[in-house]
């Protein structure tokens, strides 16, 4: 319980804690100060969850996304962010070997392939950002309104900073949510399906679940769980980036680096083409990842999926101009000839 990290796992800890004192006269006004804490826990967690990205009020640093995608470029003081933003962008900050020289943040448009991307260098992440130093919780924020990051850093501390910053404000850099589903009140008490996949004893995980107000419901285990792991998952605050990290002061080709922070985004450019033309890469169309050439055809017009005869796709088929289904999943940057 002292060494809990957020409110989740504080409530995971007494509840853990209630569940092995013993019950009798004795513990009775142990047992009623431990729901006590966990009741306030309760309502601690769902303030959060209706203040959201609220949280630190004052002044907000959030940016109103434009184009495909918004990515927020951040790092400690002195990392190379306004640098950085030069290169992709072409947009001027002030440049200074002084911490702290940009104070809000500063929006510049990206172009990968004919696609634009929104960047946004956001004021340096320090030690201490999480608690509200350096206007920290106004920065996290609005990182957490971001579609991916890129990190620039110039030595391991550097990183180090940044993501435990990150986690103590609830994100989390290239991982997933833990594979739990959890339905409630469709059965009585708590009903546990791939329970070959639990890291712990289930007495522990009901115990967990109780503590966060779940009495009722099925879950589900689909990857190797612990009491850690599912704590995450209950945590609604937390929110996942797929993030990118770069040491500005290593060399770098530019046109890879754009391509990267694109596919930060989860999102595909593929481009079309007429039978016996060239493809028109001037005018890209934009899907999520593992959209299908059916998603793509809906995308181009509503009626097209349904009077296609046959599609072909150059790019990541054996054969170029291969022939596919409806169902075939497009990657970034194929070519696709459709044929109604």
């Amino acid at each position: 319980y002292q060494n809990a990290r957020t409110p989740e796992e504080k409530l995971a800890a007494l509840g853990e804690m209630l569940r092995t004192v013993p019950k009798h006269k004795q513990t009775e006004n142990i047992r009623k100060e431990f729901t006590r804490k966990m009741a306030k826990l309760r309502e601690e967690i769902e303030k959060e969850k209706t203040s959201g990205a609220k949280k630190g009020g004052g002044q907000t640093f959030n940016v109103k996304k434009e184009g495909e995608a918004q990515i927020a470029i951040i790092g400690v003081p002195n990392s190379g962010k306004s640098t950085l933003l030069l290169e992709l962008t072409g947009v001027q900050t002030e440049i200074a070997p002084y911490p702290f020289t940009t104070k809000e943040p500063v929006v510049g448009m990206m172009n990968y392939r004919e696609v634009p991307l929104q960047l946004v260098e956001m004021p340096a992440i320090i030690e201490g950002s999480s608690e509200g130093k350096a206007s920290g919780m106004q920065v996290l924020s609005s990182i957490r309104n971001a579609d991916a990051l890129a990190i620039l850093f110039i030595t391991e501390d550097d990183k180090k900073t940044v993501i435990k910053e990150l986690e103590k404000a609830d994100i989390l850099v290239n991982r997933e949510k833990p594979k739990v589903i959890i339905k409630v009140g469709e059965y009585k008490g708590i009903n546990m399906g791939g329970t070959q996949f639990l890291r712990e004893k289930p007495e522990k995980i009901t115990a967990t679940l109780k503590a966060f107000g779940i009495h009722n419901a099925s879950v589900l285990f689909q990857e190797p769980c612990t009491n850690e792991m599912l704590v995450e998952a209950l945590n609604q605050r937390i929110v996942y980036k797929k993030a990118l990290f770069i040491n500005q002061f290593e060399p770098h080709d530019t046109g890879e680096l754009k391509k990267k922070l694109f596919e930060l985004t989860g999102k595909i450019i593929v481009f079309t083409k007429k039978p016996g033309e060239k493809a028109d890469t001037a005018a890209p169309l934009v899907l999520d990842k593992n959209s299908t050439v059916e998603d793509f055809a809906k995308k181009l017009h509503k009626d097209l999926a349904k009077n296609l005869r046959f599609v072909r796709v150059w790019g990541s088929t054996k054969f170029e101009g291969q022939r596919v289904s409806k169902d075939y999943i497009l990657q970034n940057e194929d070519i696709i000839e459709l044929t109604a």
